[in-house]
């Protein structure tokens, strides 16, 4: 994880944008039906990229209605442990090392040990839950 720095030239200030959002909620719906069906353990690195999708959406979806945004998934995990302390160290952490695992398997084709989600999977699941539950109450205060 990357430490957010308003100053890096990988992020830009920009105005809050909350129907990119409310975009991404949908498609995050979309990614959670299809996660919820991912038989395992067969198909336990897509399910684990799939999950990473999903957090990844969610924390731009938040700094988009912050008015922040990034390219890099390094400073996505920064920002959400700078500005949202209700995430433990413990969750950033993981949902770190799920970023790692991530580009682990687009780019070297490492395939994931389905142990790691019978181990992480309702952590994770409690993650993705609580930033669902940031990003709702956001919009609703943009209303």
């Amino acid at each position: 994880m990357e430490p957010w720095t308003e100053q890096s030239d990988k992020v830009s200030k920009q105005r809050p944008d909350t129907e990119k959002a409310r975009a991404l909620l949908k498609m995050i719906a979309l990614r959670e039906q299809r996660a919820q069906i991912t038989p395992l353990p067969q198909f336990a690195t897509l399910l684990a990229e799939e999950l990473y999708e999903i957090v990844k959406e969610l924390i731009t979806g938040i700094m988009s209605v912050d008015g922040w945004k990034t390219a890099s998934h390094e400073l996505l995990i920064g920002y959400l442990a700078k500005f949202y302390p209700e995430f433990s160290t413990a969750e950033v952490m993981l949902l770190d090392q799920l970023r790692e695992m991530r580009n682990d398997i687009a780019y070297r084709g490492v395939m994931i040990n389905p142990e790691y989600l019978e181990r992480n999977q309702q952590n994770i699941s409690n993650a993705i839950q609580k930033l669902k539950q940031i990003l709702n109450a956001r919009l609703n205060k943009t209303r």
